[in-house]
């Protein structure tokens, strides 16, 4: 499944699993570059469970093809042609990490278009979706955020910075379940006091300390489930958060989403990039039987 024009999304069938937001290349030590982003992180392990996955943004196709070939047989990318990539470059030293945004591939468009889905994650990087645009005009089931990329903002050094965002009730009321990272919270209050107060699921990452939910009648922090071994991190936090939309989606509670979630990122982190992504029964294996989703539920389209 090569990268497909985005021109090709308005005949696409229905989907299972449609992720939207830019593609990254993200800048590594030695100045090579490895795909990226919440989309790809996102489809790519909405593909391994068994799911229809496609994933829509911007950027440019000929950077993006090289880097997308280990995963093209596995999940649909629709790509609107830009000058660039979305491209990232991080400085981490310990618990921090600071981040440029080196180059943008600018604000995707026909959010108003998008093809049906069962599960809609709309996965920004950087501000490059309109949320009120989306929310209210999709045709989808459950609608899943994870809002990293909606509280970044970059000055002329292009050094990334956060900043508070908020929604109002009617855009809160269509958001099923928002993900976002503790280190993240302070700046997502808003979204998370709105969104379960309309009755979603709010899920805040604790990486090695497990997950807190916010529901509209309190409260519970889950543990983490424990890594063999951590090689590389990035991305955990979004095939937690496709996992979890996912088994939401398929009727598992949320106590079992969650262990299924956290079961999917523990083993994502064994690896370098998406490649170290996790198949079904490898997450199934480590969450348990009793916390599986249910296979008959998956690629109904």
């Amino acid at each position: 499944m090569t990268i497909r024009t985005a021109e090709a999304l308005a005949g696409c069938a229905p989907v299972d699993y449609l992720a939207v937001g830019n593609p990254t290349l993200d800048v590594l030590p030695d100045s090579s570059s490895t795909i990226g982003g919440s989309m790809v992180y996102a489809v790519v392990q909405a593909a391994r469970l068994g799911l229809c996955a496609a994933g829509v943004g911007c950027g440019h196709g000929a950077e993006l093809a090289p880097v997308w070939t280990p995963f093209e047989a596995e999940a649909f990318l629709y790509i609107q042609p830009a000058p660039e990539t979305t491209r990232f470059r991080n400085d981490n030293a310990g618990s921090l990490r600071t981040q440029w945004l080196e180059s943008s591939a600018g604000v995707v468009s026909g959010l108003d278009r998008l093809p049906e889905s069962r599960v809609l994650h709309l996965a920004p990087v950087a501000r490059e979706i309109v949320l009120d645009d989306v929310v209210r005009r999709s045709a989808r089931g459950l609608v899943g955020l994870t809002p990293q990329g909606l509280i970044r903002s970059w000055d002329a050094s292009r050094l990334v910075r956060h900043h508070m965002l908020h929604i109002d009730g009617a855009t809160a009321k269509n958001i099923d379940a928002v993900v976002f990272a503790d280190y993240e919270a302070t700046y997502l209050a808003s979204v998370a006091e709105a969104v379960r107060r309309a009755g979603g699921v709010v899920v805040i990452t604790k990486g090695p300390r497990g997950a807190e939910v916010l529901l509209a009648n309190g409260k519970q922090e889950f543990s983490a489930i424990a890594a063999d071994r951590l090689v590389d991190d990035t991305g955990a936090g979004d095939v937690f958060a496709a996992s979890l939309f996912i088994a939401l989606d398929t009727g598992s509670t949320v106590s079992d989403a969650v262990r299924f979630a956290a079961a999917a990122a523990t083993l994502s982190i064994s690896g370098i990039g998406p490649g170290a992504i996790a198949t079904r029964d490898a997450v199934v294996k480590l969450a348990g039987r009793d916390t599986a989703i249910d296979r008959s539920a998956v690629g109904l389209f």
